[in-house]
């Protein structure tokens, strides 16, 4: 069990990640916009430039590393920009938004704390 938690919040973090990371090219599933004219005006400047394909190979990629228990940790940090953008914006402009982001928020929290241990090295190296 204590091995069984963090193995399922990592996979349960990376699948969202992939899916949605892959809908920014294949468009397979219908997003509604935001409510808020500020949030359809920064989403719409999104997708009108590189960044939209730079969160999408983003989210791909890290989503991909997580899968495996090797490279866990290089998805994490990788990851994390994302995530905390994605709060970022919901917290500004879309609280309500679809609530996804919330339980992915959660996820990666979970998956933090479960390789603090790699975090703190990293702080040692830094």
């Amino acid at each position: 069990m204590k091995t069984l938690l963090p193995r399922i919040a990592r996979l349960t973090l990376a699948l969202p990640m992939i899916i949605f990371g892959l809908n920014k090219f294949l468009l397979f599933a219908n997003v509604p916009p935001p409510a808020g004219t500020q949030a359809q005006s920064f989403l719409g400047a999104m997708f009108t430039s590189y960044l939209f394909t730079l969160v999408g190979i983003t989210e791909v990629l890290g989503g991909a590393l997580l899968l495996f228990p090797r490279t866990a940790f290089m998805g994490t940090l990788i990851l994390l920009p994302v995530s905390l953008n994605i709060v970022a914006f919901h917290v500004a402009h879309d609280m309500p938004g679809n609530g996804i982001w919330v339980f992915t928020t959660l996820l990666h929290a979970v998956v933090c704390y479960q390789q603090r241990a790699q975090f703190e090295q990293l702080r040692q190296i830094i």
